[in-house]
């Protein structure tokens, strides 16, 4: 299955232009590799993909190498590289040498364009490797969006329509990506978990092996004990959408730091820090989400419910319900971006609790856009009050709530126009779509 990010990878693989390495990161199991293999499938370009943890002898054969020139020699006498190939690495991360090669793979290689993937990236720039700027690029890739969740349940026609983004949704089809969208808050984004789900197998069995894999990974290669990892990891998953204290983690501040630095470098854990308009005064906790909303949902205080979107009712459940919201929508966002890309979230004073959720960059046409989610199934004008706060203060004129209300415009007072999207319908094109089209004055909702 095709992946909505795959064209993004195939402009690269094909542009003439761009002769940076391109170094795709993201958690293991989220479908990396066969996203890469699919995209030099597609391009029809010749090219050639090796795989470090399985392939011992190449490894061995890199790491030995003593400069780029003996490297290049390498490839091309063992590995048969040739000018216009496309040299594909996985788990490139297993060969810190080929840190010291990226600017030569751009200034001296120009025939051949590498690409090089990994779930721990990072550790390939360990000091004292500097990065090398201007010669790379990067895409840290996700698990499935709910968009690729519904192409591979129900379809291209249900997933192209969610990402056309409709001005008009029939009540019945409202209804049945709502209940879409609860199985795919619970199955999460993992492509082994979801092709279970669709096959009626145990999906949280599959999340469970992953979840387990990556501990025994993370331990391994960053020396921490699995019950920190899962203590960790335990504790984001119960503070989704709050502001997230060190204490949260059972360990000294320091421990909880370093792990907490190691997970958002191996791309398990998302840290969206929240800002004031006034940079001197911006000193707030951030807020963590999970690399998948189905280890998330898993790893949820034992005594808590799962979260359902239809079926939870206790308004003391439907508050993480809407953390989970914030979940699925930071996973999109990201989503296929550069590793290095922040969003952030803003936050009107230390004293005050007006704060939107987060704020989407939209450079071509030089705005912000604030989103604010809430687990609602009815949307009022009450839920767009941080949003109103941010525009007022801004002078901007466009805002999102993102819940499970219908498409619907709720508040358009001639200069401030507020929109609230089902969280089905939340991604970056989207939205940004919905302001063309709401600055334009067209009718959304109706």
């Amino acid at each position: 299955m095709k992946r909505d990010i795959q064209p993004k990878l195939v402009d690269f693989i094909t542009s003439r232009s761009i002769k940076e390495t391109l170094i795709i990161e993201g958690a293991r199991q989220v479908g990396k590799s066969y996203l890469v293999s699919s995209a030099l499938s597609d391009c029809g370009v010749p090219f050639k993909s090796f795989d470090l943890e399985k392939e011992p002898r190449l490894l061995g054969h890199i790491n030995q190498t003593t400069s780029f020139a003996d490297f290049r020699q390498l490839m091309e006498d063992r590995y048969d590289i040739k000018p216009g190939t496309i040299l594909f690495i996985d788990e490139a991360q297993e060969a810190p040498v080929l840190a010291k090669y990226i600017k030569s793979f751009k200034e001296d290689w120009p025939d051949v364009k590498v690409l090089l993937s990994g779930s721990s990236m990072s550790r390939l720039f360990d000091t004292p490797v500097r990065i090398p700027v201007g010669r790379m690029r990067s895409m840290c890739v996700f698990g499935f969006s709910f968009s690729e969740f519904a192409r591979y349940i129900a379809g291209d026609d249900l997933a192209d329509f969610l990402n056309s983004a409709p001005e008009k949704i029939e009540p019945s089809r409202h209804d049945y990506l709502l209940e879409l969208f609860d199985h795919y808050c619970k199955v999460g984004g993992y492509p082994e978990a979801v092709k279970a789900f669709k096959n009626n197998e145990s999906f949280m069995e599959i999340i469970e092996n992953i979840y387990f894999s990556l501990a025994d990974d993370f331990r391994r290669k960053e020396e921490y004990q699995p019950a920190l990892f899962d203590n960790t990891v335990t504790a984001i998953a119960n503070y989704i959408g709050m502001p997230f204290k060190l204490t949260a983690i059972d360990t000294t501040k320091y421990r909880a730091k370093h792990i907490l630095e190691a997970l958002n470098a191996w791309h398990l854990a998302i840290e969206v820090r929240q800002h004031a308009l006034d940079p001197t005064h911006s000193s707030f906790l951030p807020k963590r989400y999970l690399h998948d909303i189905g280890v998330c949902n898993m790893k949820r205080s034992i005594a808590a419910p799962s979260l359902s979107l239809l079926n939870t009712i206790d308004p003391l459940l439907r508050k993480p319900l809407g953390g989970l919201f914030e979940n699925a929508l930071a996973i999109s966002l990201y989503n296929g971006e550069s590793a290095s890309k922040s969003i952030g979230t803003w936050k009107k004073s230390s004293g005050n609790v007006i704060e939107v959720d987060f704020i989407l960059d939209y450079p071509e046409k030089g705005v912000k856009i604030p989103i604010e989610c809430k687990a609602a199934l009815v949307a009022k004008k009450k839920h767009c009050t941080n949003v109103r706060h941010y525009l007022e203060n801004t002078g901007q004129r466009f805002g999102i709530v993102a819940s499970a209300a219908p498409l619907a415009c709720i508040m358009d007072t001639g200069c401030r126009h507020i929109i609230n999207i089902p969280i089905y319908l939340c991604s970056k094109e989207n939205i940004r779509t919905y302001f063309d089209r709401g600055m334009e004055g067209l009718t959304i909702g109706t």
